[in-house]
């Protein structure tokens, strides 16, 4: 709906004031007092509540230190009903709802709704899940929740609540859910963030949140309280920066490798996909927040800190699991000398494992040369090789070839599917008569060994992973989403590194690709045992194989 800001409107004292299917409410209650949520629910479904019904009582101009705009619609002697608007942005803090017993909540929107699970001094989130409008879901004294709207979109929500004896309060003395300072707050009102003293009745302890649940608590709060200091509420500014210190401190990495350590198996892979995808999406909420808060101190290109995390993350890893040893073999087993050939880098990343090349392997370093796509990437490499941006399919080498060409970590599946034989033959191309290709690829079935999580050497820098297969025309592809946590300057600087797609050929097709465009003998090899890999293959035990081709004398 468009955005509208309405005058202040006074409850319905009378039922007959009250739309048809708000009435048709306010007659089963008046009828019934001891409900289950899953009655009142349906009382709700039944009533065909249209969000225009509850318009009046919208309330979207509502102050930035509200977390949302919440207005009583009709109050019974052991009910009341509300609206509740939400603007872009708007989020209630976690809470219950007081003496309510029973109730039911109506969505007119993408509302986001969160699940709380309180037990044995922890608050942990079951689930995050996204309403779809008209969407209607029933409420208990146990429910422990959140509601917010992380879309553009401004929409409203309908709020019964009762209980079986007359109160004056239905929803009074509601838990509010501190987590920054592991506290409850009492409150008869609003359950919002940031709420003065003057609105709190009594502070008592609370729960010790895991990792993303204080994680997104911390996330919405310091937006609320951007909201506020940009309208100049008096201490918000000090409440956002302290919260922004807090939420961004390097003392909770030890809670977040607990965490890890619990839900991670000794592969790397999770072992609670509940879990995995919670924590996943709360880390990108606040990577998207850190973003906000550091634009214009960072490089816009998200890839840019990643090329900075990319050694300790991936390139020296995997130089020393198994990239180091497939060039010393190919070193051992082919008539060619590495301090007497010019090397040519497809997709040199950072430069690592051709520093690895100069310094262990006599690769003369004037004789070396790396191209990538990616600026950041050669902004690192250019500290330890001779590199420039380019692309394999359209890179002009003035006519110059070299004796070997080597692509590492796989750069071929990360192209253009439907040219990556084009890529080979250019490839080819570059390579002088007699010369070799040496590069490492991936199988199909790669996701079964691909890893969910990994750490740094020293665990300062960890990255999730969340693959899957995309089947695409036919093709087969590996999308990875990732997310980047950084503890290594001190504090948590987050990146969210998207989402990547691998074409993942048959090994067979590979093959032939190298042997069309070669023209001489190509062998491949397991990347980890070294051990040859057949022609009828279509795997082998490490998910990764390298390819040695000659080029046609």
């Amino acid at each position: 709906m468009l955005k509208t800001i309405s005058s202040p409107v006074t409850p319905a004292k009378e039922k007959d004031s009250l739309p048809a299917s708000l009435r048709y409410i306010v007659d089963k209650l008046e009828g019934h007092r001891a409900l289950k949520p899953a009655e009142m629910r349906r009382i709700v479904i039944d009533a065909g509540v249209r969000q225009q019904d509850i318009e009046p009582w919208s309330d979207f101009g509502h102050p930035p230190a509200d977390s949302y705009g919440r207005r009583l619609i009709y109050a019974g002697p052991n009910f009341e009903i509300m609206g509740m608007s939400w603007a872009p942005g708007d989020f209630s803090a976690i809470h219950d709802h007081g003496y309510t017993q029973w109730g039911a909540v109506q969505v007119f929107g993408p509302a986001e709704h969160a699940v709380f699970r309180v037990d044995e001094g922890r608050i942990t989130t079951l689930s995050r899940s996204r309403f779809k409008a008209g969407d209607v879901v029933g409420v208990s004294h146990s429910l422990v929740h959140q509601m917010g709207n992380p879309t553009d979109e401004y929409f409203m929500t309908l709020h019964v609540y009762g209980r079986p004896s007359d109160i004056g309060n239905v929803t009074g003395d509601a838990r509010v859910y501190d987590l920054q300072h592991e506290k409850i707050w009492r409150v008869d009102g609003g359950v919002f963030y940031a709420l003065p003293e003057s609105e709190v009745k009594w502070v008592e302890e609370g729960p010790r949140p895991d990792f993303p649940t204080r994680l997104r608590h911390m996330v919405e709060l310091a937006r609320r309280l951007k909201r506020m200091a940009q309208a100049n509420v008096p201490g918000s500014e000090a409440q956002l920066q302290a919260a922004l210190e807090d939420l961004f401190s390097a003392r909770h990495r030890a809670q977040l490798l607990r965490c890890l350590d619990i839900n991670v198996d000794e592969n790397g892979h999770e072992a609670n996909s509940v879990y995995w995808r919670i924590l996943r999406e709360e880390l990108k909420e606040a990577a998207k927040l850190q973003l906000e808060m550091q634009k214009g101190k960072r490089p816009e290109d998200r890839f840019h800190h990643y090329a900075e995390l990319y050694d300790a993350l991936i390139c020296q890893p995997c130089l020393d699991d198994f990239m180091a040893g497939y060039l010393r073999f190919f070193r051992d087993q082919y008539p060619i000398s590495f301090p007497d050939s010019s090397v040519l880098s497809v997709g040199c990343g950072t430069g690592l494992a051709e520093q690895f090349m100069i310094d262990e392997l006599g690769a003369p370093y004037d004789k070396l040369f790396g191209i990538d796509i990616s600026e950041a990437m050669i902004a690192e490499a250019g500290r330890r090789i001779r590199a420039e941006v380019a692309d394999i399919l359209s890179y002009d080498s003035g006519g110059q070839q070299w004796d070997i060409i080597f692509s590492g970590l796989n750069v071929f599946h990360y192209l253009d599917f439907e040219r990556l034989e084009e890529a080979i033959q250019r490839t080819a191309s570059l390579a002088r008569a007699g010369g070799y290709f040496i590069g490492d690829f991936i199988t199909p079935d790669h996701i079964r060994w691909y890893p969910n999580l990994l750490y740094s050497a020293n665990k300062e820098v960890i990255s999730l992973r969340s693959p899957r297969l995309v089947e695409d025309k036919g093709r087969i592809f590996q999308e990875s989403e990732i997310v980047n946590i950084d503890f290594s300057e001190g504090r948590m600087e987050l990146n969210y590194a998207g989402k990547h797609l691998r074409f993942l050929p048959p090994l067979h097709r590979i093959r032939a690709y190298f042997e069309r465009h070669f023209g001489g003998p190509v062998s491949l090899y397991d990347a980890k045992s070294l051990e040859p890999i057949p022609d009828w293959a279509d795997s082998c035990k490490s998910t990764r194989y390298i390819v040695v081709a000659q080029k046609k004398g």
